[in-house]
């Protein structure tokens, strides 16, 4: 069967990916699932996204079951949105007029060059297409750059996108997870939302808001240090180590928004773990970013999403309204990907 299926592209430990013509194909053993992993819900899943359909989910195109393998066929895209955005950064030229003129310092920045308009536009589409996944009962569970592919052929200025890999993804119908004590060990590195950090197993389709979130920040950084990293607004150590860590993730998402008090998060103090409160204390640090002015709300996030600077008004404003309102901790705060499409829909030609 294995020649059949054409060229080997990836395989990891639960799956292996392979090309064959314009075709990609995914075979996953149902022998060795490891919860949350599983590959004959990731299937009833994909199957109830293509009804109706939604141009920025992979298509299904086939599927079987044969031998104790899960077979599913879906169009080949070759790049992924990682893949895409490490081409925007572009290495600095050297300039000896510069107050800086070391030339290695400066040969070493890498300088984001994706155009405004495809940040502004690769958000709503990523808004919508969690938009779509929601609005059918289903939460992803590991968005994040890897897992979103670029139709460079798509014959827009915008190149379309398409989130692909429902291998863990969730719905109460199909899953054997209850809605109250689902798996916390999902997502990836610096796209876990805060409540799954501390262990919060009643969690929503939020946790996909705050992905989008982190992703959304990689389209708005002005530049990096490395031709293997897109850096974000949350920093969990993987550019330095070969793995990173979640307790560096959880002290990078409090540098950047403060800590809120343990009233602030009733999710962690009725549903979590107690080692928010034994390691940070219940009285917060004064610095979370919801009890702030608006000014400095706004600062903030111009702060961390640098390149939004560089957006002219009134889109400017309406994309920091859309960001601020990703960011609460607590879940139920945070907005929903139906109402990230309404505001973006005010960016529209205003870039």
């Amino acid at each position: 069967m294995i020649g059949e299926l054409g060229q080997l592209l990836v395989s990891t430990r639960f799956s292996s990916i392979y090309r064959k013509g314009d075709r990609a194909i995914k075979v996953t053993s149902t022998g060795s699932v490891v919860k949350p992993h599983d590959p004959t819900t990731e299937l009833a899943l994909l199957r109830r996204l293509q009804e109706p359909g939604n141009p920025f989910i992979i298509e299904l195109l086939s599927f079987d079951t044969k031998q104790g393998d899960v077979i599913l066929q879906f169009p080949y895209i070759e790049l992924n949105l990682y893949q895409y955005l490490l081409e925007q950064y572009q290495k600095r030229c050297w300039n000896p007029y510069l107050l800086d003129g070391d030339k290695s310092t400066q040969g070493s920045q890498r300088i984001n060059k994706l155009p405004l308009q495809q940040a502004v536009g690769f958000f709503q589409q990523l808004a919508k297409a969690l938009q779509y996944i929601h609005s059918k009962g289903i939460i992803h569970r590991d968005v994040k750059l890897q897992n979103v592919l670029v139709d460079v052929n798509s014959g827009s200025t915008v190149p379309r996108l398409v989130i692909i890999d429902f291998g863990i993804a969730y719905h109460p119908e199909v899953s054997e997870e209850t809605p109250n004590n689902k798996i916390t060990d999902v997502s990836t590195s610096i796209y876990k939302a805060p409540e799954l950090l501390f262990s919060v197993k009643n969690y929503t389709g939020a946790v996909d808001v705050w992905a989008l979130l982190v992703v959304v920040s990689q389209f708005f950084q002005t530049s990096s240090a490395s031709e293997k990293f897109v850096p974000a607004f949350v920093d969990d150590g993987s550019e330095e180590l070969e793995e990173g860590s979640d307790i560096r993730l959880i002290s990078s998402i409090f540098h950047s928004l403060g800590i809120p008090t343990l009233q602030q998060w009733p999710e962690v103090r009725d549903h979590g773990s107690p080692a928010f409160e034994g390691m940070f204390g219940a009285s917060g640090d004064g610095r979370y970013l919801v009890n702030q002015s608006q000014t400095d709300q706004r600062e903030k996030c111009l702060h961390l999403f640098p390149r939004l600077q560089e957006v002219s008004e009134p889109s400017k404003t309406h994309l920091v309204d859309c960001l601020l309102r990703m960011m609460p901790f607590e879940s139920s705060k945070r907005t929903t990907a139906g109402e990230i499409v309404t505001l973006l829909h005010e960016c529209n030609g205003q870039i």
